[in-house]
């Protein structure tokens, strides 16, 4: 993840260019920002490509920090524009063969969207992931969100995924793109455009002022936390195994009541806000359209998630069972 350290170089700077200001007048920054999106749409493969990008897969193997251990595994995320899009991770903790996996899916299909986690082998239900999705439950114990609260969340969050995703393959977020300046870095200088999410945050697509092709997406999520909790298993992720509970490195089982304890003290303390930089590298034709091959993304600077893409498929043929919950 060393790449990254370039990237942190720019968000530095950028965060100096927006404060310190380049100062336009407004008709003169939208024709600027018709032009850098002009530009990146053709580097990207013409305004008839992109514009006809209406689904897409990507699959690839990815790393990721949680929690102080290395997850890895395979991450595969279908889009089907305007509104439908699922991700599926299947991962395992690193240098643990045999040991526990983890799925994990969610789904965005319209106005619903839902979420699941399989775990297994190894730990058997051992690790618990939160998902920062949404408040946390009112104090004193009351009535948690309905289910079409929690409904109106998850769209929300989805969405949300989504309109990051479009803005790095498409530099099109399907909303107004302002001007946020220049940044430099020992790598190049990037024109900055922002929006506005769903969410009243702020998201910002660096783009390469020699390539025009996207270099990086800024946003700030909510920071991943997850709850481990050993239990009954077999093999290497077993009781006494490398990872297992009982074993080096693994966690101790708790009891029902305060696994209970844990989550709810999660849900009572929100995670605090990180900036989150997606960097984009490497990229490569597929039918036309020029995709980034390589996703690595860092919270606060510090190198958290690489995903290699190693499949793509423009405009694939997607089943409408694939938004389905079996």
């Amino acid at each position: 993840m060393r790449s990254l350290i370039s990237v942190v170089s720019l968000v530095i700077v950028a965060s100096l260019v927006r404060f310190d200001g380049i100062s336009f007048s407004p008709l003169a920054a939208q024709d600027r920002v018709a032009a850098v999106v002009s530009a990146a749409r053709k580097a990207l493969g013409g305004e008839d490509k992109i514009a006809g990008l209406k689904g897409l897969t990507a699959e690839g193997p990815f790393r990721r920090s949680m929690g102080g251990r290395d997850m890895e595994g395979v991450l595969t995320v279908t889009i089907a524009r305007p509104d439908k899009m699922k991700r599926v991770e299947e991962m395992q903790m690193g240098g643990m063969v045999g040991g526990p996996m983890i799925e994990r899916t969610s789904v965005l299909a319209g106005t619903t969207a839902w979420d699941d986690t399989q775990n297994r082998g190894g730990m058997g239900g051992g690790m618990r992931i939160m998902i920062n999705e949404g408040p946390p439950p009112p104090p004193g114990g009351g009535p948690g969100p309905t289910p079409e609260q929690l409904n109106e969340i998850r769209v929300r969050r989805m969405r949300v995924e989504m309109q990051r995703l479009t803005a790095a393959v498409r530099a099109n977020a399907g909303t107004l793109w302002v001007d946020a300046g220049n940044a430099e870095s020992p790598d190049g200088k990037a024109d900055i455009l922002e929006t506005k999410e769903e969410t009243g945050r702020t998201l910002r697509l660096f783009i390469d002022q020699e390539s025009h092709l996207p270099l990086m997406v800024q946003y700030q999520d909510p920071k991943p936390r997850i709850m481990m909790n050993g239990g009954p298993g077999r093999g290497p992720g077993g009781p006494g195994g490398p990872g297992g509970p009982g074993g080096p490195g693994g966690p101790p089982p708790m009891a029902p009541d305060e696994v209970q304890k844990r989550v709810a003290e999660m849900q009572r303390n929100p995670p605090p806000l990180g900036t989150f930089a997606m960097h984009l590298s490497d990229y490569k034709k597929v039918d036309g359209v020029m995709l980034p091959h390589k996703i690595e993304t860092s919270i606060d600077g510090e190198p958290n998630e690489e995903w290699t893409v190693e499949k793509y498929k423009v405009n694939p043929q997607i089943k409408a069972d694939t938004w389905e919950k079996k």
